[in-house]
């Protein structure tokens, strides 16, 4: 895999497609061959509209059904037909975020030059050279393998770079120190085991029914403070969660790259048999209880510098977005 750099920004748009081909037209391929031509003709002018459908304006920019399909031909293959469509959205997430970026560097008039641009394209080409996987390939061929090409590469490594020196006073060696002995949990390697009731609002249609599903886990809060119950008993009662059979137990996670992070932030903020209040995450309200702590090892700050410097830029470029996204005038057709 390369190492985009476009990482610090919280979603990945390395590897765009170059060609563009409709789901539509892929279901459609084995047909191809009994239809009449003008049938063909038909199709091939339908699929030539629909690419050039706006699927989405960001402050009178658009997104057309055609760059959404560029990065869906990555990875149509691997998918089943009924997440199609929720890649889709992801997509056009990512596509949404990468246009308010770009206004944004270019309203702040921030100005990347041809060497640090090309400095971080050789680093690329380094990582290619010292993986055995791709020896023998240039930047170009791996990155036509991806579905990208060196102008995709280009431009994301501009927008990283762009908004590293945007954020540059949020990541001075001081800054870098103190936010590690404030968050030492996240790079320590200190696990926690957690048990949790899980009301899902994933499937919910609706202001009435997130309403009931709210009113059920605040029923479920109340329970636990009355103290009637232990929790394992309220999670095999309440929990939509498979570890419900479990009495709610997740096991041990670590703070960074296993759970969502309000859910994992709300759970390493706890002690050993603390309850937290209510957690919302994108699958629904959970209560989380920690039944123990498995203590980090030592860690030398200076060799997690780089990685630490990248959360802290990851950080700034996701509230950045959140700001970005509630000043501007943005429609998903």
């Amino acid at each position: 895999m390369l190492k985009c750099r476009s990482k610090v920004l919280g979603f990945v748009l390395c590897g765009i497609a170059s060609i563009c081909f409709s789901y539509s037209a892929m279901a459609s391929k084995e047909k191809e061959a009994t239809a009449p031509k003008q049938q063909e003709k038909t199709t091939e002018a339908k699929q030539i509209g629909d690419s050039k459908k706006v699927v989405a304006t960001i402050n009178g920019e658009s997104i057309t059904k055609a760059e959404v399909e560029r990065v869906l031909e990555r990875f149509k293959n691997q998918l089943p037909p009924d997440r199609i469509a929720s890649v889709e959205k992801q997509i056009i997430d990512g596509l949404v975020a990468q246009k308010l970026f770009l206004q944004f560097i270019k309203k702040n008039k921030i100005a990347i030059g041809d060497d640090a641009l090309k400095t971080e394209l050789d680093k690329v080409r380094e990582d290619i050279k010292l993986n055995p996987g791709l020896q023998g390939k240039s930047l170009e061929e791996v990155l036509e393998s991806h579905g990208s090409n060196i102008e995709d590469l280009k431009r994301d490594i501009t927008i990283s770079l762009s908004l590293e020196k945007y954020f540059a006073d949020t990541v001075s060696d001081a800054k870098v120190k103190d936010y590690f002995e404030k968050n030492r949990q996240i790079y320590d390697g200190t696990e926690v085991q957690a048990s949790h009731i899980l009301v899902d609002t994933r499937n919910l249609q609706g202001e009435e029914d997130l309403a009931k599903a709210k009113q059920k886990i605040e029923k479920v809060k109340a329970e636990i403070a009355e103290g009637k119950k232990d929790f394992a008993k309220l999670a095999e009662e309440y929990s939509d969660c498979p570890s419900s059979k479990k009495g709610g137990d997740l096991g041990y996670f670590v703070r960074k790259g296993q759970m969502v992070e309000p859910f994992a932030e709300a759970a390493f903020a706890l002690k050993v048999g603390e309850v937290s209040d209510v957690v919302t995450t994108q699958f629904g309200y959970h209560i989380i209880k920690v039944t123990d702590i498995k203590k980090g090892g030592e860690i030398d700050f200076n060799e997690l510098k780089p990685e630490i410097k990248l959360d802290i830029l990851k950080q700034n470029a996701d509230s950045l977005l959140d700001r970005l996204k509630q000043q501007a005038k943005i429609e998903i057709k």
